[in-house]
């Protein structure tokens, strides 16, 4: 299993970069009044991956998949994705309404949808039903960027660089890694949608 969900969320050597979502983020004084179905954790689960967003509040329900926009709005920049892996945790296992939200085409960024499903009746933190999404997106590469952006910064100013180079990692070291990172961030800005 473990080698079919490795070659599904990472189909091509450039693009390694797997983001996870979660559906329902609940504190553990809550979960008493917590009641979910796989139709809402799926709705969710999907939109979070459209918009990019990692977690379920404030998202734009307008935000659709391009076929399901009217020519007016085929524009808007989505969240394509690479690959997804959609894990579904907990009672009721009977999900063929959740395949149709992930295996939408244009949610892909080819042709050949490639998601992967895999369930367990095991409960996550003692939740009814739990949903988890891995993908390779597109958007993975921005999470990326604002990283780069901050460790640049750091790094031009020399911040905790001294405690570095006492284990051999130099300057050096440190641009080298920068350029293989500022490589794959381009990798995933510059996908086809």
């Amino acid at each position: 299993a473990v080698v079919s969900t490795q070659s599904t969320g990472v189909p091509h050597p450039g693009y390694k970069l797997l983001a996870l979502r979660m559906m329902p983020l609940v504190a553990d004084h809550s979960r008493q009044f917590t009641h979910t179905s796989w139709e809402m954790l799926g709705k969710y689960c999907r939109q979070m991956l459209l918009e990019n967003s990692i977690l379920d509040e404030r998202l734009v329900w307008s935000v659709k998949p391009r076929s399901e926009l009217s020519t007016v709005h085929k524009h808007v920049s989505l969240n394509t994705s690479i690959s997804n892996f959609v894990v579904c945790r907990g009672t009721n296992q009977e999900l063929p309404e959740l395949q149709d939200k992930f295996t939408v085409a244009d949610i892909y960024q080819k042709e050949k949808v490639q998601c992967l499903f895999g369930y367990s009746s095991q409960r996550f933190e003692g939740l009814d039903k739990t949903m988890f999404v891995l993908s390779n997106a597109k958007r993975n590469g921005e999470f990326l960027d604002k990283l780069i952006e901050d460790s640049w910064t750091r790094f031009q100013a020399r911040a905790f660089l001294y405690q570095y180079e006492n284990f051999g990692l130099g300057a050096d070291w440190f641009n080298d890694s920068f350029n293989v990172l500022q490589k794959v961030e381009q990798d995933y800005r510059y996908l086809s949608c």
